[in-house]
């Protein structure tokens, strides 16, 4: 095997065992063993833990920058629903770092920064497209830019911690309990959205619907 291979092969079992168990309840040895390799060869790869839950974490940056930074130019009601949807899947599929993510990023400097180089980028990105959606007069801010701010920082919040709101009421993470969180968020956007309420939700659960179907 070569070391690209051993390497994926490393990143990709020890994030099955930690979305399993948690990162703090999995060692080094353990990803080893569950890989069959020797101890010695995975810490040629990764020294550390930290090492390996930061490849994971570049994963994750790396499935953002594939495809989440052309959304300004589709800035409507379905598409908005498309990237609640795309952002619950993916914190499903890396959901040990988002449950824990205060503790990993206290412990680690090298991961903080790497979140907030990602987060900052993000940030710019859903600003873009928010100002993208009231220039196609989706939504009218009435030329309010700390309004936005306001807004994506709130709806943030509520997509980076709905996962584990669900987990945390014993509920199982169902379309329908997925569609419950979007519900949430667009309420926070109902005073600004200029079409009727009961066609931005209809075409906003079609969407979000279609693209968890076809996960």
């Amino acid at each position: 095997m070569g070391s690209r291979e051993t390497q994926t092969l490393i990143i990709n079992t020890a994030l099955q065992l930690f979305n399993e168990h948690s990162s703090g309840a999995v060692s080094t040895n353990r990803v080893a063993e569950a890989c069959d390799i020797s101890k010695g060869n995975l810490h040629y790869h990764f020294k550390t833990k930290k090492e390996i839950i930061q490849s994971i974490f570049k994963c994750i940056s790396d499935e953002m920058n594939e495809s989440w930074y052309q959304d300004h130019l589709d800035p409507t009601v379905s598409h908005m629903a498309e990237m609640f949807a795309r952002q619950l899947l993916l914190i499903h599929n890396y959901r040990f770092f988002y449950r824990e993510m205060p503790a990993l990023l206290r412990s680690d400097p090298v991961l903080l920064r790497r979140y907030q180089e990602t987060r900052d980028k993000r940030m710019t990105a859903l600003e873009e497209y928010f100002s993208a959606l009231s220039r196609s007069n989706v939504l009218d801010f009435k030329n309010n830019d700390a309004l936005i701010d306001s807004l994506i920082v709130s709806t943030w919040i509520i997509s980076d911690n709905w996962l584990n709101y669900i987990e945390f009421k014993k509920y199982e993470a169902t379309s329908e309990k997925i569609l419950e969180g979007y519900v949430m968020m667009l309420d926070i956007f109902r005073p600004y959205f200029t079409q009727p309420w009961d066609e931005v939700l209809s075409e906003s659960l079609t969407a979000i619907k279609d693209a968890i179907d076809n996960k």
